[in-house]
């Protein structure tokens, strides 16, 4: 998350005047997969065991779906009427969840809380089956490692040695209708994910060694391994590559007999 959503996330529970001031003076926390980032942010803290931080993620991404499923002016209308809806109102909703909200003039606070409420336990939910799974998991010896199905199949690891330079020049064949703004980001997220990854993974990676790569990877439960290696997979850092010559001289041998013994063939006479 960037830090102004982390900031968001921290704001107190049921505090809407607080989080709308916020939004007034912060409105890059209005963006498309906001809400889903908080999520996240919700899951692996209540994993932590930080549950109040977890909460108030949740608080906060509902806020921000509940403005988004409002529409172009969501944010205004959340804030100023979702609080307490008026009838009226009903027409301009989207889904049965908000006209549930006004429907018999009902505490759209009441129907807001019982959705965080609701939506926090499904956290608590997949958090337990989570830690069971991993438990499960690791009583049964369950590692992720990096093997290679095929034997001619090299792993190796190009691992970022920093963000990308602030004059990014593109050399070499194959460079001419690259966009340097494209492999700039490109150059960006790699270095993100590298720094995302846990120290002493990032250690045994430049030590471009697949034992100690795989040894790290073996401490670490299932889930978190699994995410480590998506992210090396999703920014370019793994790398599957085939080495040696392959021999085909037997396959060109026999092919030529088979070529010889057809000329054969055409020479016998007919009788």
């Amino acid at each position: 998350m960037t830090p102004t959503l982390e900031a968001f996330a921290k704001l107190p529970l049921w505090d809407f005047e607080k989080s709308w001031l916020f939004i007034q003076n912060h409105r890059d926390v209005v963006v498309v997969g906001a809400s889903d980032a908080l999520l996240v942010a919700a899951f692996r803290a209540q994993r932590d065991g930080n549950s109040r931080y977890a909460k108030q993620c949740v608080h906060q991404s509902l806020i921000l779906q509940y403005s988004e499923k409002l529409g172009k002016d969501g944010v205004q209308l959340f804030f100023r009427r979702c609080v307490f809806f008026p009838p009226h109102l009903a027409l301009l909703l989207r889904s049965d969840v908000y006209r549930s909200m006004v429907a018999g003039g009902q505490n759209a606070q009441a129907i807001f809380r019982k959705d965080v409420e609701d939506t926090y336990q499904h956290i608590i939910n997949r958090v337990e089956i989570s830690q069971a799974e991993e438990a499960e998991a690791s009583a049964a010896g369950e590692q992720i490692q990096l093997v290679a199905e095929n034997p001619d199949t090299v792993i190796s690891f190009n691992v970022p040695d920093g963000p990308p330079p602030e004059n990014l020049v593109l050399e070499g064949p194959g460079t001419e209708g690259m966009d340097v703004e494209e492999v700039r980001k490109a150059l960006q997220m790699r270095w993100d994910l590298f720094c995302g990854l846990p120290e002493d993974l990032q250690e045994s990676l430049k030590t471009g060694d697949l034992t100690a790569v795989n040894k790290v990877l073996g401490n670490m439960s299932v889930s978190d391994a699994e995410n480590a290696v998506k992210a090396l997979d999703m920014g370019g850092i793994l790398n599957f590559s085939e080495e040696g010559i392959r021999d085909e001289t037997g396959r060109a041998s026999r092919a030529d007999e088979d070529e010889d013994d057809d000329d054969d063939d055409d020479d016998e006479p007919l009788v």
